[in-house]
């Protein structure tokens, strides 16, 4: 047999050890989805968190401003697994009313009743749930109620 033959079985014989070793190096398989937004804020619910302030996307992660307990707080959420990669004490933002419904709920009824898909921020603010989302590939804010869930205005976001 001759060396260029050689080489050339070696190589091939090595290309399904590497591509297993950098599957296996990064930990995670490279088809894994990301979760959604409603599906981040049913895990933090279920560990305690909430009422939320505000959610957002920032370096792929989500960054998280909620309440657990009486504490305020900022958490970095892994957007994989919804693990809650770090959290501190951050100053309070205002809640919505003790009577709004549960965001993961209201963040359903969005999805539920209209044809919006993919939240990119969403943030209390004063009276209601402003929210950054797409609708036919265009960015949408809306003016969400936070006790029943209605969209009570929906705009291009610029």
């Amino acid at each position: 047999m001759n060396a260029s033959l050689l080489y050339s079985l070696a190589a091939v014989a090595m290309i399904p050890v590497g591509a297993i070793s950098a599957v296996s190096a990064v930990g995670e398989s490279p088809n894994r989805q990301v979760l959604s937004m409603v599906e981040i804020v049913q895990g933090l619910e279920k560990e305690g968190y909430g009422p939320f302030a505000e959610l957002s996307r920032d370096d792929g992660r989500w960054e998280v401003e909620a309440r657990k307990g009486n504490e305020s707080l900022e958490l970095t959420v892994d957007p994989l697994t919804g693990k809650v990669l770090s959290q501190h004490r951050d100053d309070p933002e205002q809640a919505p009313p003790a009577e709004s419904m549960a965001l993961s709920k209201l963040l359903q009824s969005v999805l539920d009743h209209g044809s919006y898909r993919n939240f990119e921020e969403v943030s209390f603010e004063r009276r209601y749930w402003e929210i950054e989302i797409y609708k036919d590939g265009q960015k949408r804010e809306l003016h969400v109620d936070p006790i029943t869930a209605k969209v009570i205005a929906d705009r291009i976001d610029d």
